[in-house]
């Protein structure tokens, strides 16, 4: 439980961090968050994802997922491949990088894992969200997970 306490302590000064010090050359409506759905474990959770660009290329995506066996926090860094349109605005961003994941509950565990998806910017203030979520050891029964969400950008 200690170990827990102070991983999410670190994950929340670093999504802190992304939020009040944006990099150079940040990309202004690179940020966003909103309400996001967890499939996987052979459950369904709902939750809140979100994006802080620290870079242009680079993402810290920190959520959390409330389920009915326990709750479940983490961040993400991922590579982004943003690519933009005829007018030069940023339509679709796919992404790539490695998880931290924290369940609590009757089965407590840490993990990481690999995650890959893509953004799609509906407007200046809207975007929606996938990723799959690839455990790097399932030896307490974690297992893929999908997530679907949108979020509001700034």
């Amino acid at each position: 439980m200690k170990n827990n306490i102070i991983l999410a302590t670190c994950l929340s000064a670093i999504a802190t961090l992304g939020v009040i010090t944006p990099a150079k050359g940040q990309l202004l409506g690179q940020s966003s968050i909103g309400p996001s759905v967890l499939f996987g474990n052979g459950q369904t959770a709902i939750g809140i994802d979100s994006k802080f660009g620290i870079s242009d290329n680079l993402s810290l995506r920190p959520f959390i997922y409330f389920a009915s066996s326990g709750t479940d926090f983490g961040t993400a860094l991922t590579y982004d491949f943003p690519l933009r349109n005829a007018e030069n605005n940023i339509v679709i961003t796919p992404f790539v990088g490695a998880s931290i994941d924290v369940a609590t509950g009757s089965n407590s565990i840490t993990t990481g894992g690999l995650v890959a998806g893509a953004d799609l910017d509906l407007s200046d203030s809207l975007r929606l969200k996938a990723s799959l979520i690839v455990p790097l050891s399932t030896d307490r029964g974690q297992t893929t997970g999908v997530t679907v969400g949108a979020g509001f950008r700034f």
